[in-house]
């Protein structure tokens, strides 16, 4: 029963060995995550945005990474929606804004001043009562410029509870934070809500940008979010660029940033140091 609610609505779910096996991991991970943040397990690394134009820097997404002392790495994926059913995302992503604002604070103070960071926003996290408070705070805590905070929501998390979203969203776009949906073109991908809300810019799935240059399906759907960035003053950044087609594909229709393995992994704080330099 567990397992089918984790999965979607209106499904049923027999009962296997493997299931039950899968159930137990999953209640020892639930457990574990409780103690996860305090036994300092979290780390983050970073992954840079690049500009089209000039291939340079201008900003990073923080990921958060669980080294768990059996497990090993265990994958976001799995973790992320076992803390957003226990409610442990809300101190995690807490812990993730800081550690996120702390370092772009000490990149601003080694003269990378133009570098702004990007952090996702879980469902659970975007209707918390607390969360424009918490942005706020730590802006001011860290003294970061307007607009060097973006944070990246996703259409779903939006879609639960839209007036709820928008009035969090405005909040912290007056904290001076950009506001990015993530994954766009997963989801709804509606004009009516792009015009409610304050949004700056759209993250182009990579599930899109991985068949573009071969999939005319992807790449018509590609061009319909560019066109559609443009007409309302957005940015769009893509994801998940791995070769030199998709970056000429993707350049060629005028987006603004991008990220992938064509350039780098996601790094760990040493390693994105010496990539600014």
């Amino acid at each position: 029963m567990t397992l089918a609610k984790s999965r979607s609505r209106n499904r049923y779910q027999f009962y296997i060995a493997s299931v039950d096996s899968e159930m137990r991991r999953r209640r020892e991970l639930e457990k574990d995550l409780r103690d996860a943040l305090g036994r300092e397990q979290f780390h983050l690394v970073y992954q840079p945005q690049i500009s089209y134009l000039d291939h340079h820097v201008v900003g990073v997404e923080a990921l958060l990474r669980w080294q768990h002392p059996e497990h090993g790495l265990v994958p976001p994926d799995l973790f992320i929606p076992l803390a957003e059913q226990n409610g442990t995302i809300i101190p995690i992503g807490e812990w993730v804004l800081d550690q996120a604002c702390r370092q772009l604070r000490e990149w601003h103070d080694q003269g990378f001043t133009a570098l702004r960071m990007a952090v996702n926003l879980s469902t659970v996290q975007l209707h918390h009562t607390e969360l424009p408070r918490v942005v706020n705070n730590l802006m001011q805590i860290y003294r970061l410029p307007p607009r060097s905070l973006e944070l990246e929501v996703t259409e779903t998390g939006l879609m639960e509870d839209i007036s709820t979203a928008a009035q969090h969203l405005l909040s912290l776009r007056r904290s001076g934070a950009l506001i990015a949906i993530d994954d766009f073109g997963t989801g709804y991908s509606s004009l009516t809500y792009l015009k409610r809300l304050p949004v700056d810019a759209l993250k182009i799935d990579q599930s899109f940008v991985r068949d573009a240059t071969h999939d005319p399906n992807d790449a018509e759907i590609i061009r319909a979010i560019v066109a559609m960035a443009r007409s309302l003053n957005l940015e769009v950044i893509a994801e998940g660029v791995e070769t030199l087609e998709q970056l000429a594909f993707l350049q060629k229709l005028g987006c603004h940033l991008f990220q992938g393995y064509l350039h780098s992994r996601p790094l760990p704080i040493e390693g994105f140091r010496r990539l600014l330099e």
